[in-house]
């Protein structure tokens, strides 16, 4: 809005006006100042309530000209002042909108992931509101200093599955302290609500803090309703049988509500002005449940003013009784026909009556605008009405405290003093301005009764019992109290109808701005372990790889290494074995009576042999897999020595080959033995006589027939030279012979025959079957098998290792974005709190802007 200086003209006239014969009122509609009428005379001091007076004398004659300037110059001074109040109204509807905002994206936050909460020492008590200007930077430094000395005390370790656990969750007692709305006080006997709070998991931490955001939002939703509402609600309460119905008696100066001894008032009762109900004086009943609507009598029951007794003490049927009022007092006396505002005067239960009364006090003071505690002298402020206090100041820094049956305290001034000082803790700006906030008065000692019915509002407003003496000191205690109330209610509106919207909203923004500031220097510290442990667990996951990879790689080189070796061991000492048989002799020749026996043992003595030697090339291997599993466990202890990754393993190389897989023990190789084995008649050389001897012989006796030509004419030589006759009578000896002699050497020639015939069956039999290679492939790949599992457990720690190595890193990762994340979210809370703080404390309720004064 732009300076400028208005006009009067161009400003609406009062929303309401009075005027009597004697009088004249003027008012401002929702004015934050009412409709009283300044004085001339301007008070030495600013003060909460104003000694001003509402009625306005028009001065007959040649004054009354001056009278109507004036009173001109004041309504334009109530016009500025109600626009200075409407632009204030608008500012904390505003503020209250984006104050519920932050509140909103704190609860999603907070339930997505749970805030960091600072717990409370027992310490209780409300914010001193004299130091409010100072706070912003004292939650700040206090969340550093504890964030900073937490982040010292827990350093970061590699192995912590939950990091986030270790985080701070305790605040010093100097910032929590300062906590007043989202406050959690939890209480169960002598625990401490710190260690209570400390004892909590995060998830019900969290649980709580949604629930105290969700009662500052319904709050707010109350605060915007209320600020918005032209009429005002006071609240009357107090402790039991503290004289509050007396007290409202006297306000209302008749006896209305039900006074006794005893507690009576069990039901709320509200008391308005009649003219609201068409000028009706009766009683609307709100059963509980019922939502009132005077419009509709369905939601509520008629009954005259004489049942009010009776229905103040039947709280079981009704929970709130509405009752209408005709009090016919001149508008400057009094409270509910005030001609500025509706004023509702709520009567309230006895707060330590019972739990569900006082649970009902301490809830319907949301509702209100100003607060009257009445408290008795004699027993001053219990435990019930000092957490009333306590947590009424959330938003109301000013409570207007009515200390009732003074006459009956004899030490007057101890006792005020007393009173006095037990405000000073509760409330300190109501005692900053105890003098219009704290009054001592007797309410019985105020005259009442019901006013004439011919009364015309023409007196002067007394009409008390005849007798009465005004000048009691009681009666103008009483009466300075009423002034004061009817002054903080009507004439300083700012304070007593924005005022605690205006505290409400700078508790609020205070305490978001110290859990703001708290979790932002968890979140910082948090980046900044993450950042540590992240640093420590990349490359160590890295290296892990690497080695990994490496030692896979070089396992399975050394196990090929070790098979192939192994495999070619067998092959060649196969392949030697098997190609010597036969070149010697294995068993004793017995004689030809027992050439059968000799084959056979022959036979199985080259089979041994052969057997022989896969034995000894399986002890080859043996000793081998034996060596290639101390390399592997030695690589396993080097690594993951003293670690639950791997377990060293026993082996016993004598269970290698238990089960006998060889050919030549299945009997696939039998190699039977035949007549042909004990003839070779390929070895030619040797008997190359004898058949040559037996050729002529044969070729004689048949006369050369068939023979070939060459060989035919040979005989026909020799024959020419022997003579036939000589050649036929030597022929059947030499046959004899020769036949003799071939059987000779083929006898003595079965020892060397037999093992050359039976070796190379065997050889052809070993070779058909691939016994050289099938041996070869199940020694080593015997190995192999054996050697698989210490490479596999070596393998798997790589990768326990490896997992758990990632899965920290990904939990780190994680951890950190959401610890950025955090960290600029509460930053920005931070700020947010902080500048909308600052902008509502800059909020002037109480500036009054003086006649001719630019408006910006």
């Amino acid at each position: 809005m732009s300076s400028s200086y208005f006009d009067i003209d161009d400003l609406p006239g009062p929303s309401n006006r009075r005027s009597t014969n004697r009088e004249v009122y003027i008012s401002a509609h929702d004015s934050g100042y009412g409709a009283s009428v300044c004085s001339e005379e301007e008070p030495d001091r600013p003060t909460l309530v104003s000694n001003n007076t509402m009625p306005l004398p028009l001065i007959p004659g040649s004054m009354l000209s001056s009278a109507i300037e004036d009173t001109a110059q004041r309504q334009f001074q109530y016009q500025i002042q109600q626009l200075h109040y409407n632009e204030n109204r608008a500012a904390l509807g505003r503020s209250i909108t984006t104050v519920m905002n932050i509140l909103k994206g704190l609860q999603t936050v907070n339930r997505e992931w749970p805030a960091q909460y600072p717990a409370f020492t027992s310490v209780n008590g409300p914010v001193n509101s004299s130091d409010m200007s100072d706070r912003p930077s004292q939650l700040r430094r206090a969340a550093t200093d504890l964030s900073l000395q937490s982040s010292n005390q827990d350093k970061p370790t590699v192995v912590s599955s939950s990091p986030s656990s270790e985080s701070p969750r305790l605040m010093s007692s100097q910032l929590s302290h300062e906590f007043n709305v989202l406050k959690i006080d939890l209480k169960l006997g002598a625990t401490s609500p710190a260690e209570l709070v400390r004892s909590l998991e995060k998830s019900a931490i969290s649980s709580l803090l949604d629930g105290k955001i969700s009662q500052a939002l319904k709050h707010l939703l109350s605060l915007r309703e209320r600020i918005e509402d032209t009429s005002s609600k006071v609240l009357v309460t107090g402790d039991l049988n503290a004289g509050k119905s007396t007290f409202c008696n006297a306000l209302l100066r008749r006896d209305l509500l039900p006074e006794d001894q005893q507690p009576c008032t069990n039901v709320f009762c509200e008391v308005l002005d009649a003219h609201i109900n068409n000028g009706v004086e009766e009683v609307h009943a709100i059963p509980h449940g019922a939502t009132y609507n005077r419009q509709d009598e369905r939601t509520y029951d008629i009954f005259p003013l004489s049942e009010l007794d009776r229905l103040a003490a039947s709280p079981e049927i009704y929970m709130l009784l509405k009752i209408y009022i005709e009090d016919k007092r001149p508008p400057e006396q009094s409270l509910l026909r005030n001609g500025v505002v509706d004023i509702a005067l709520i009567d309230a239960p006895g707060l330590n009556m019972d739990s569900m009364q006082t649970t009902a006090v301490f809830a319907r003071q949301e509702e209100i605008d100003v607060v009257v505690f009445v408290v008795s002298a004699e027993n001053h402020f219990t435990l019930s009405a000092k957490e009333f206090i306590w947590n009424a100041a959330h938003e109301k820094a000013f409570i207007f405290i009515v200390v009732n049956r003074f006459d009956n305290i004899r030490d007057k001034s101890r006792c005020s003093r007393l009173i006095l000082e037990q405000v000073a803790k509760l409330s300190p700006r109501t005692y900053s301005h105890s003098d219009d906030l704290v009054h001592f008065v007797s309410s019985n000692k105020v005259p009442k009764r019901d006013p004439p019915d011919d009364h015309d509002g023409d007196d002067n407003g007394d009409y008390g019992d005849e007798g009465a003496n005004n000048n009691d000191d009681g009666v103008v205690d009483f009466e300075n109290l009423e002034r004061c109330l009817r002054n903080f209610v009507l004439e300083k509106r700012a304070i007593s109808k924005l005022a605690p919207a205006k505290t409400y909203l700078l508790n609020v923004l205070g305490d978001l701005e110290a859990l703001a500031s708290y979790n932002e220097q968890v979140s910082q510290n948090e980046v900044q372990r993450l950042t540590a442990e992240l640093a420590h667990i990349t490359p160590a996951y890295e290296v892990t790889l690497r080695n990994s990879l490496k030692i896979s790689e070089e396992v399975d080189g050394n196990i090929e290494k070790l098979v192939t070796s192994v495999y070619d061991h067998t092959r060649y000492k196969l392949e030697h074995v098997i190609a010597e048989i036969g070149t010697k002799r294995y068993v004793e020749y017995p004689g030809i009576f027992s050439i059968y026996s000799y084959a056979a043992d022959t036979r199985d003595a080259m089979l041994h042999s052969i057997q022989q030697s896969v034995v000894e090339c399986e002890e080859f291997a043996r000793k081998k897999t034996t060596g290639g599993f101390t390399v592997l466990k030695n690589l396993g202890s080097q690594h993951f020595q003293g670690t639950a990754y791997y377990t060293e393993k026993i082996f016993n190389n004598s269970l290698m080959f238990s089960r006998r897989r060889d050919l030549l023990a299945r009997g696939s190789v039998s190699a039977p033995i035949e007549f042909s084995d004990y003839i070779d008649l390929h070895q030619r050389e040797k008997i190359s006589g004898l058949g040559m001897t037996i050729t002529l012989a044969t070729a004689a006796s048949t006369g050369a027939v068939g023979l070939p030509s060459t060989v035919a004419r040979g005989l026909v030589s020799a024959t020419s030279i022997i003579g036939l006759r000589n050649l036929r009578k030597w022929i059947v000896p030499a046959l004899g012979l020769a036949f003799l002699c071939g059987a000779v050497y083929i006898i003595s020639d079965i020892p060397n025959v037999v093992p050359r015939k039976l070796a190379k069956k065997l050889k052809q039999e070993l070779e058909n079957v691939d016994y050289v290679h099938s041996n070869s492939e199940r020694i080593s790949g015997e190995c192999r098998t054996v050697l698989k599992y210490p490479a596999e457990d070596l393998r798997s720690a790589f990768q326990q290792l490896l997992d758990e190595q990632a899965t920290q890193k990904n939990e780190r990762t994680k951890q950190m974005s959401h610890a950025e994340e955090s960290l600029k979210y509460f930053s920005g809370l931070y700020n947010d709190s902080k500048n909308n703080w600052q902008m509502i404390s800059d909020l002037d309720l109480e500036a009054v802007i003086a006649e001719g004064t630019a408006v910006v």
